[in-house]
Protein backbone atom coordinates (compact mmCIF):
# COMPACT_ATOMS: atom_id res chain seq x y z
CA UNK A 1 0.00 0.00 0.00
CA UNK A 2 1.24 3.24 -0.93
CA UNK A 3 1.90 6.11 1.62
CA UNK A 4 -1.02 8.05 0.30
CA UNK A 5 -3.33 5.36 0.51
CA UNK A 6 -2.02 4.54 4.13
CA UNK A 7 -2.33 7.55 5.53
CA UNK A 8 -6.23 8.00 3.80
CA UNK A 9 -7.13 4.36 5.43
CA UNK A 10 -5.66 5.34 9.12
CA UNK A 11 -7.40 8.93 8.96
CA UNK A 12 -11.24 6.58 7.86
CA UNK A 13 -10.39 4.24 10.60
CA UNK A 14 -9.66 7.31 13.08
CA UNK A 15 -13.01 9.13 12.14
CA UNK A 16 -15.21 5.83 12.34
CA UNK A 17 -13.66 5.11 16.20
CA UNK A 18 -15.23 9.16 16.36
CA UNK A 19 -18.48 8.07 15.16
CA UNK A 20 -19.02 4.90 16.99
CA UNK A 21 -21.85 6.57 19.14
CA UNK A 22 -23.33 8.85 16.43
CA UNK A 23 -27.15 8.73 16.12
CA UNK A 24 -27.48 9.42 12.54
CA UNK A 25 -31.35 8.96 11.21
CA UNK A 26 -31.43 5.43 9.79
CA UNK A 27 -32.75 4.37 6.00
CA UNK A 28 -32.64 7.33 4.47
CA UNK A 29 -32.73 6.26 0.87
CA UNK A 30 -31.19 7.89 -2.25
CA UNK A 31 -32.01 6.23 -5.34
CA UNK A 32 -29.89 6.57 -8.90
CA UNK A 33 -31.65 5.01 -12.12
CA UNK A 34 -30.42 4.42 -15.38
CA UNK A 35 -32.66 4.40 -18.58
CA UNK A 36 -31.81 4.67 -22.11
CA UNK A 37 -33.23 5.82 -25.56
CA UNK A 38 -34.67 3.93 -28.45
CA UNK A 39 -36.66 5.34 -31.35
CA UNK A 40 -39.51 3.40 -32.94
CA UNK A 41 -36.81 1.36 -35.31
CA UNK A 42 -35.79 -0.28 -31.87
CA UNK A 43 -32.48 2.29 -32.96
CA UNK A 44 -30.19 4.09 -30.36
CA UNK A 45 -30.85 7.76 -29.91
CA UNK A 46 -27.96 10.21 -28.33
CA UNK A 47 -29.34 11.15 -25.37
CA UNK A 48 -26.78 14.10 -24.87
CA UNK A 49 -29.68 17.00 -25.82
CA UNK A 50 -32.07 15.42 -23.26
CA UNK A 51 -30.15 15.31 -20.37
CA UNK A 52 -29.08 19.01 -21.00
CA UNK A 53 -33.09 19.85 -20.52
CA UNK A 54 -33.89 17.21 -18.10
CA UNK A 55 -30.63 19.20 -16.06
CA UNK A 56 -32.46 22.17 -15.70
CA UNK A 57 -35.07 20.58 -13.53
CA UNK A 58 -33.41 17.21 -11.96
CA UNK A 59 -30.48 15.78 -11.23
CA UNK A 60 -29.60 13.88 -14.55
CA UNK A 61 -26.03 12.76 -16.05
CA UNK A 62 -24.67 11.19 -18.45
CA UNK A 63 -23.61 7.50 -18.30
CA UNK A 64 -21.34 4.87 -19.81
CA UNK A 65 -23.09 4.51 -23.18
CA UNK A 66 -24.84 7.88 -25.57
CA UNK A 67 -28.10 6.83 -25.10
CA UNK A 68 -28.18 6.12 -21.56
CA UNK A 69 -28.49 8.37 -18.67
CA UNK A 70 -29.05 8.77 -14.92
CA UNK A 71 -31.59 10.41 -12.35
CA UNK A 72 -30.69 10.70 -8.69
CA UNK A 73 -32.59 11.28 -6.13
CA UNK A 74 -32.16 13.98 -2.90
CA UNK A 75 -31.93 11.96 0.12
CA UNK A 76 -35.46 10.77 1.42
CA UNK A 77 -36.50 10.19 5.14
CA UNK A 78 -37.98 6.72 4.90
CA UNK A 79 -41.07 7.60 6.28
CA UNK A 80 -41.30 9.96 3.26
CA UNK A 81 -41.06 6.66 0.53
CA UNK A 82 -44.10 7.70 -0.82
CA UNK A 83 -42.72 10.58 -1.76
CA UNK A 84 -39.92 8.35 -3.84
CA UNK A 85 -42.90 7.20 -5.83
CA UNK A 86 -44.43 10.77 -6.69
CA UNK A 87 -40.97 12.28 -7.38
CA UNK A 88 -40.43 9.26 -10.44
CA UNK A 89 -44.07 9.76 -11.28
CA UNK A 90 -43.74 13.81 -12.04
CA UNK A 91 -39.62 13.00 -13.28
CA UNK A 92 -41.36 10.48 -16.14
CA UNK A 93 -44.15 13.23 -16.94
CA UNK A 94 -41.89 15.72 -17.64
CA UNK A 95 -39.32 13.15 -19.15
CA UNK A 96 -42.28 12.77 -21.90
CA UNK A 97 -42.68 16.34 -22.29
CA UNK A 98 -38.66 16.99 -22.81
CA UNK A 99 -38.64 14.33 -25.36
CA UNK A 100 -41.02 15.94 -27.22
CA UNK A 101 -39.63 19.01 -27.18
CA UNK A 102 -36.34 17.95 -27.99
CA UNK A 103 -36.73 15.02 -30.80
CA UNK A 104 -39.35 16.47 -32.50
CA UNK A 105 -39.15 14.96 -35.55
CA UNK A 106 -38.47 11.32 -34.63
CA UNK A 107 -40.32 8.98 -31.67
CA UNK A 108 -37.85 8.43 -29.11
CA UNK A 109 -39.02 6.25 -26.38
CA UNK A 110 -37.58 5.21 -23.37
CA UNK A 111 -36.63 2.30 -22.13
CA UNK A 112 -37.30 1.16 -18.14
CA UNK A 113 -35.15 -2.20 -19.02
CA UNK A 114 -32.43 -3.48 -17.33
CA UNK A 115 -30.89 -4.65 -20.83
CA UNK A 116 -30.54 -2.35 -23.71
CA UNK A 117 -33.09 -4.76 -26.72
CA UNK A 118 -32.12 -2.82 -29.61
CA UNK A 119 -30.54 -4.92 -32.18
CA UNK A 120 -27.94 -2.73 -33.20
CA UNK A 121 -26.82 -1.53 -29.91
CA UNK A 122 -23.24 -2.97 -30.44
CA UNK A 123 -22.59 -2.25 -34.00
CA UNK A 124 -21.11 1.29 -33.17
CA UNK A 125 -19.23 2.59 -30.84
CA UNK A 126 -21.19 4.76 -28.54
CA UNK A 127 -19.10 5.58 -25.59
CA UNK A 128 -19.57 8.51 -24.08
CA UNK A 129 -16.53 10.72 -24.13
CA UNK A 130 -15.61 11.59 -20.86
CA UNK A 131 -12.05 10.63 -19.28
CA UNK A 132 -13.22 7.83 -16.77
CA UNK A 133 -15.54 6.02 -19.47
CA UNK A 134 -12.94 6.17 -22.04
CA UNK A 135 -10.07 5.11 -19.97
CA UNK A 136 -12.81 2.00 -18.77
CA UNK A 137 -12.88 1.31 -22.42
CA UNK A 138 -9.24 1.05 -22.99
CA UNK A 139 -8.88 -1.46 -20.40
CA UNK A 140 -11.76 -3.93 -21.41
CA UNK A 141 -10.55 -3.72 -24.55
CA UNK A 142 -7.98 -6.02 -23.57
CA UNK A 143 -10.11 -8.35 -21.99
CA UNK A 144 -11.69 -11.72 -23.47
CA UNK A 145 -14.49 -11.71 -25.09
CA UNK A 146 -17.94 -12.94 -23.13
CA UNK A 147 -20.34 -15.33 -24.62
CA UNK A 148 -23.59 -16.27 -23.75
CA UNK A 149 -25.82 -19.19 -25.54
CA UNK A 150 -23.34 -19.12 -28.55
CA UNK A 151 -23.04 -15.43 -29.18
CA UNK A 152 -19.77 -13.45 -27.97
CA UNK A 153 -19.62 -9.50 -26.53
CA UNK A 154 -16.60 -7.45 -26.24
CA UNK A 155 -16.45 -6.65 -22.45
CA UNK A 156 -15.79 -2.84 -23.81
CA UNK A 157 -19.07 -3.16 -24.74
CA UNK A 158 -21.33 -4.81 -21.96
CA UNK A 159 -22.41 -1.17 -20.15
CA UNK A 160 -23.43 0.59 -23.30
CA UNK A 161 -26.46 -1.99 -22.87
CA UNK A 162 -27.30 -2.34 -18.82
CA UNK A 163 -29.20 -0.18 -17.01
CA UNK A 164 -29.14 -0.46 -12.88
CA UNK A 165 -31.11 0.44 -10.31
CA UNK A 166 -28.81 1.91 -7.15
CA UNK A 167 -30.40 2.38 -3.68
CA UNK A 168 -28.43 4.29 -0.68
CA UNK A 169 -29.26 3.63 2.62
CA UNK A 170 -28.18 5.96 5.77
CA UNK A 171 -26.93 3.95 9.04
CA UNK A 172 -27.60 5.29 12.21
CA UNK A 173 -23.73 4.67 12.96
CA UNK A 174 -20.70 3.08 11.64
CA UNK A 175 -21.80 -0.30 14.03
CA UNK A 176 -25.73 -0.51 12.53
CA UNK A 177 -24.27 0.37 9.03
CA UNK A 178 -21.76 -3.21 9.57
CA UNK A 179 -24.49 -4.81 10.32
CA UNK A 180 -26.74 -3.35 7.40
CA UNK A 181 -23.75 -4.52 4.84
CA UNK A 182 -23.90 -8.22 6.15
CA UNK A 183 -27.69 -8.52 6.08
CA UNK A 184 -27.99 -7.14 2.69
CA UNK A 185 -25.34 -9.82 1.38
CA UNK A 186 -28.00 -12.22 2.90
CA UNK A 187 -30.86 -10.47 0.16
CA UNK A 188 -29.07 -10.30 -2.94
CA UNK A 189 -30.15 -13.58 -4.42
CA UNK A 190 -33.80 -12.96 -3.79
CA UNK A 191 -33.32 -9.28 -5.10
CA UNK A 192 -32.52 -10.57 -8.24
CA UNK A 193 -35.29 -13.19 -8.53
CA UNK A 194 -38.08 -10.57 -7.90
CA UNK A 195 -36.54 -7.75 -9.63
CA UNK A 196 -35.08 -9.72 -12.80
CA UNK A 197 -35.16 -7.36 -15.96
CA UNK A 198 -32.78 -7.80 -19.04
CA UNK A 199 -34.04 -11.25 -20.86
CA UNK A 200 -34.29 -9.66 -24.26
CA UNK A 201 -30.97 -7.94 -24.35
CA UNK A 202 -29.48 -6.60 -27.51
CA UNK A 203 -32.46 -7.73 -30.89
CA UNK A 204 -32.34 -11.67 -28.69
CA UNK A 205 -34.06 -13.19 -26.04
CA UNK A 206 -31.42 -15.11 -23.97
CA UNK A 207 -31.75 -18.06 -22.13
CA UNK A 208 -30.20 -16.86 -18.55
CA UNK A 209 -32.58 -15.10 -16.31
CA UNK A 210 -30.55 -12.30 -15.56
CA UNK A 211 -27.87 -11.81 -18.42
CA UNK A 212 -27.09 -8.17 -17.13
CA UNK A 213 -25.81 -9.39 -14.17
CA UNK A 214 -23.60 -12.19 -16.25
CA UNK A 215 -22.14 -10.07 -18.59
CA UNK A 216 -21.48 -6.86 -15.89
CA UNK A 217 -18.87 -9.26 -13.67
CA UNK A 218 -17.47 -10.49 -16.72
CA UNK A 219 -16.59 -7.56 -18.18
CA UNK A 220 -15.38 -6.18 -14.99
CA UNK A 221 -13.56 -8.68 -13.71
CA UNK A 222 -12.26 -8.76 -10.30
CA UNK A 223 -13.70 -5.62 -10.21
CA UNK A 224 -17.76 -6.29 -9.79
CA UNK A 225 -19.92 -9.29 -8.71
CA UNK A 226 -20.18 -10.66 -4.78
CA UNK A 227 -17.77 -8.72 -2.60
CA UNK A 228 -14.76 -10.85 -2.42
CA UNK A 229 -14.77 -11.15 1.03
CA UNK A 230 -13.70 -14.21 3.18
CA UNK A 231 -16.33 -13.35 5.93
CA UNK A 232 -18.69 -11.08 7.39
CA UNK A 233 -17.54 -7.90 8.51
CA UNK A 234 -16.87 -7.27 12.20
CA UNK A 235 -16.71 -3.49 11.64
CA UNK A 236 -16.96 -1.32 8.76
CA UNK A 237 -12.61 -1.15 9.27
CA UNK A 238 -12.91 -4.79 7.49
CA UNK A 239 -14.73 -2.74 4.80
CA UNK A 240 -11.48 -0.25 4.50
CA UNK A 241 -8.76 -2.49 4.44
CA UNK A 242 -10.77 -4.65 1.97
CA UNK A 243 -11.43 -1.62 -0.39
CA UNK A 244 -7.54 -1.14 -0.01
CA UNK A 245 -6.29 -4.41 -0.43
CA UNK A 246 -7.97 -4.56 -3.77
CA UNK A 247 -6.02 -3.42 -7.10
CA UNK A 248 -7.65 -0.52 -8.91
CA UNK A 249 -8.17 -0.28 -12.74
CA UNK A 250 -5.19 1.96 -12.90
CA UNK A 251 -2.39 3.42 -10.85
CA UNK A 252 -5.60 4.21 -8.55
CA UNK A 253 -3.84 5.75 -5.03
CA UNK A 254 -6.81 7.60 -3.93
CA UNK A 255 -8.83 5.00 -1.01
CA UNK A 256 -12.18 7.42 -2.72
CA UNK A 257 -11.06 6.34 -6.08
CA UNK A 258 -11.00 2.74 -5.89
CA UNK A 259 -14.19 2.77 -3.85
CA UNK A 260 -15.68 4.51 -6.46
CA UNK A 261 -14.31 1.78 -9.05
CA UNK A 262 -15.26 -1.59 -6.91
CA UNK A 263 -18.46 -2.24 -9.16
CA UNK A 264 -19.51 -4.98 -6.58
CA UNK A 265 -23.00 -6.02 -6.09
CA UNK A 266 -22.93 -3.72 -2.67
CA UNK A 267 -20.67 -1.03 -1.01
CA UNK A 268 -20.33 0.95 1.70
CA UNK A 269 -20.19 4.58 0.90
CA UNK A 270 -17.22 6.85 2.97
CA UNK A 271 -17.08 9.69 0.87
CA UNK A 272 -19.73 12.21 3.15
CA UNK A 273 -20.13 12.61 6.62
CA UNK A 274 -22.58 9.90 6.66
CA UNK A 275 -22.32 6.23 6.83
CA UNK A 276 -24.35 4.70 4.14
CA UNK A 277 -24.81 1.35 1.59
CA UNK A 278 -24.83 1.38 -1.71
CA UNK A 279 -26.76 -2.05 -3.17
CA UNK A 280 -26.17 -2.17 -6.99
CA UNK A 281 -27.20 -5.45 -7.95
CA UNK A 282 -31.06 -4.96 -9.21
CA UNK A 283 -32.00 -3.85 -12.78
CA UNK A 284 -33.97 -0.57 -13.29
CA UNK A 285 -37.55 -1.15 -12.60
CA UNK A 286 -40.25 -0.67 -15.19
CA UNK A 287 -42.75 1.70 -12.62
CA UNK A 288 -42.08 3.91 -10.11
CA UNK A 289 -44.56 1.47 -7.74
CA UNK A 290 -41.84 -1.01 -8.55
CA UNK A 291 -38.94 1.14 -7.31
CA UNK A 292 -40.45 1.82 -4.20
CA UNK A 293 -41.52 -2.02 -3.72
CA UNK A 294 -37.94 -3.11 -3.87
CA UNK A 295 -36.71 -0.36 -1.30
CA UNK A 296 -39.37 -1.32 1.02
CA UNK A 297 -38.35 -4.74 0.86
CA UNK A 298 -34.80 -3.79 1.76
CA UNK A 299 -35.66 -1.05 4.60
CA UNK A 300 -38.41 -3.68 6.21
CA UNK A 301 -36.02 -6.91 6.32
CA UNK A 302 -33.23 -5.09 7.58
CA UNK A 303 -34.94 -3.32 9.99
CA UNK A 304 -36.36 -6.82 11.54
CA UNK A 305 -33.44 -9.02 10.84
CA UNK A 306 -30.94 -6.64 12.91
CA UNK A 307 -33.08 -5.91 15.95
CA UNK A 308 -34.07 -9.61 16.15
CA UNK A 309 -30.58 -10.54 15.19
CA UNK A 310 -30.99 -13.18 12.72
CA UNK A 311 -28.75 -15.69 11.79
CA UNK A 312 -26.28 -14.83 8.82
CA UNK A 313 -26.54 -17.29 6.10
CA UNK A 314 -22.79 -18.56 4.90
CA UNK A 315 -21.34 -16.55 2.61
CA UNK A 316 -20.43 -19.52 0.52
CA UNK A 317 -23.88 -20.85 -0.07
CA UNK A 318 -25.27 -17.08 -0.93
CA UNK A 319 -22.61 -16.95 -3.65
CA UNK A 320 -23.78 -20.26 -5.03
CA UNK A 321 -27.52 -18.90 -5.27
CA UNK A 322 -26.42 -15.70 -6.75
CA UNK A 323 -24.74 -17.81 -9.71
CA UNK A 324 -27.60 -20.08 -10.11
CA UNK A 325 -30.37 -17.60 -9.94
CA UNK A 326 -28.20 -15.52 -12.45
CA UNK A 327 -28.39 -18.38 -14.39
CA UNK A 328 -32.05 -19.72 -14.41
CA UNK A 329 -33.77 -17.65 -11.12
CA UNK A 330 -37.05 -19.74 -10.42
CA UNK A 331 -35.88 -23.62 -11.16
CA UNK A 332 -32.60 -23.01 -9.31
CA UNK A 333 -31.12 -25.80 -7.80
CA UNK A 334 -29.23 -25.22 -4.73
CA UNK A 335 -28.78 -26.47 -0.98
CA UNK A 336 -32.06 -24.07 -0.11
CA UNK A 337 -35.25 -23.48 -2.61
CA UNK A 338 -34.85 -19.94 -3.60
CA UNK A 339 -38.65 -19.68 -3.48
CA UNK A 340 -38.50 -20.54 0.20
CA UNK A 341 -35.69 -18.19 1.07
CA UNK A 342 -37.71 -14.95 -0.52
CA UNK A 343 -41.00 -15.62 1.00
CA UNK A 344 -39.53 -15.75 4.34
CA UNK A 345 -37.21 -12.30 3.48
CA UNK A 346 -40.33 -10.90 2.43
CA UNK A 347 -42.54 -11.86 5.50
CA UNK A 348 -39.52 -10.47 7.64
CA UNK A 349 -39.67 -7.52 5.76
CA UNK A 350 -43.30 -6.80 6.17
CA UNK A 351 -42.70 -7.17 9.69
CA UNK A 352 -39.83 -5.07 9.85
CA UNK A 353 -42.21 -2.23 8.05
CA UNK A 354 -45.32 -2.75 10.01
CA UNK A 355 -42.44 -1.62 13.08
CA UNK A 356 -41.27 1.06 11.45
CA UNK A 357 -45.48 2.35 10.59
CA UNK A 358 -44.60 2.43 7.13
CA UNK A 359 -46.86 0.37 5.64
CA UNK A 360 -46.55 -1.71 2.98
CA UNK A 361 -47.60 -0.06 0.22
CA UNK A 362 -45.96 -1.75 -2.82
CA UNK A 363 -44.21 -4.89 -1.55
CA UNK A 364 -47.37 -7.11 -2.68
CA UNK A 365 -45.99 -6.18 -5.80
CA UNK A 366 -42.59 -8.38 -5.05
CA UNK A 367 -45.15 -10.91 -3.20
CA UNK A 368 -47.19 -11.42 -6.63
CA UNK A 369 -44.33 -11.68 -8.67
CA UNK A 370 -43.22 -14.50 -6.10
CA UNK A 371 -46.48 -15.85 -5.96
CA UNK A 372 -46.84 -16.04 -10.13
CA UNK A 373 -42.84 -17.13 -10.21
CA UNK A 374 -41.98 -13.95 -12.36
CA UNK A 375 -40.35 -11.05 -12.85
CA UNK A 376 -40.50 -7.64 -15.16
CA UNK A 377 -37.90 -10.45 -17.19
CA UNK A 378 -40.00 -12.95 -17.16
CA UNK A 379 -43.45 -10.67 -18.38
CA UNK A 380 -41.47 -9.20 -21.60
CA UNK A 381 -40.16 -12.64 -22.66
CA UNK A 382 -43.78 -13.92 -22.43
CA UNK A 383 -44.37 -10.57 -24.59
CA UNK A 384 -41.43 -11.59 -26.93
CA UNK A 385 -43.48 -14.74 -27.14
CA UNK A 386 -46.86 -13.58 -28.31
CA UNK A 387 -45.52 -10.22 -30.24
CA UNK A 388 -42.86 -12.00 -32.56
CA UNK A 389 -43.68 -12.11 -36.29
CA UNK A 390 -39.72 -12.82 -37.71
CA UNK A 391 -39.17 -9.11 -37.59
CA UNK A 392 -36.77 -8.45 -34.32
CA UNK A 393 -36.48 -4.39 -34.69
CA UNK A 394 -40.41 -4.11 -35.27
CA UNK A 395 -41.24 -6.73 -32.22
CA UNK A 396 -38.53 -4.92 -30.32
CA UNK A 397 -40.35 -1.68 -31.32
CA UNK A 398 -43.87 -2.47 -30.01
CA UNK A 399 -42.41 -4.41 -26.76
CA UNK A 400 -40.39 -1.08 -25.55
CA UNK A 401 -43.62 0.65 -26.43
CA UNK A 402 -46.24 -1.42 -24.08
CA UNK A 403 -43.33 -0.86 -21.70
CA UNK A 404 -43.15 2.86 -21.55
CA UNK A 405 -47.07 2.81 -21.63
CA UNK A 406 -46.98 0.93 -18.44
CA UNK A 407 -43.84 2.82 -17.27
CA UNK A 408 -46.52 6.65 -17.31
CA UNK A 409 -49.55 5.54 -15.93
CA UNK A 410 -47.28 3.84 -12.97
CA UNK A 411 -48.87 0.41 -13.98
CA UNK A 412 -46.75 -2.31 -12.54
CA UNK A 413 -45.91 -5.49 -14.90
CA UNK A 414 -47.68 -8.25 -13.62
Amino acid sequence: MNNVLADQTLGLKRRIQDDLRRLDEIYRVGVEIEICLLDDKSLPVNAHALIKELSTKYDVDFEYGKCQFEVKTAPISMHGLSSVNVFFEEFIDYLDIAIKKVYKNKNVIPVFLGGNPSPEIFKKKSITRKERYLNIYEWQKKLANIEIDGQEFKPCDIATAIQGFHLHLQGLNPIYTTHMFNYILNLLPSAILLGSNSRLFAGKLFSLYEPRVYLYDHSEQQNSGFPAIAKYLDRIEDYVDYIASRPGRDSTTDYFGLEKDRHDDLRIRLNSPYYRVETRIMSVQPTPKEIVAMIEFFIGFLYRSILEGKPLRPLSSIREERLAVIRTGYNSKTHFDISETAKTQLHVAKKGLKDLGLGPEYIGILEKRLENKTSPGEYVTRLWESNYNGNVYQTVSEIIQHVWDKTKNNSPLL
